[in-house]
């Protein structure tokens, strides 16, 4: 019961943070994953969360600081884009998504 209790609050923060209505599921795997493994390249979430890469560029657009259309940017990642191989992007938490990921997980990474 208590995990379920921390699940929802962390949903809450998740969902507060983004204040935005558009919210689902696939920001919150996005996220966490983002907050598992960073920095990650696209390619590299694409094979984990097993996305379809369109659905993930709309997510990472929603989640990083220019956000696209009508999703206003909630400034929790940095997308770059790699100086190895310019197809795929790096993407790493800003300060405002690492404080955000310790009032989550409680980590500090």
């Amino acid at each position: 019961m208590k995990q379920m209790e921390m699940l929802e609050t962390q949903i809450k923060e998740f969902i507060n943070a983004l204040n935005n209505a558009q919210t689902s599921i696939n920001h919150m795997l996005v996220f966490s994953e983002i907050c598992k493994t960073q920095p990650i390249n696209s390619a590299d979430l694409i094979v984990k969360l097993d996305m379809e890469k369109s659905t993930l560029n709309r997510v990472l657009h929603s989640l990083s600081e220019n956000g696209r259309g009508k999703v206003k940017a909630a400034k929790l990642i940095n997308i770059e884009m790699d100086l190895t191989d310019r197809r795929q992007r790096n993407i790493t938490l800003t300060t405002k998504g690492k404080k955000l990921m310790n009032k989550m997980f409680g980590t500090k990474k």
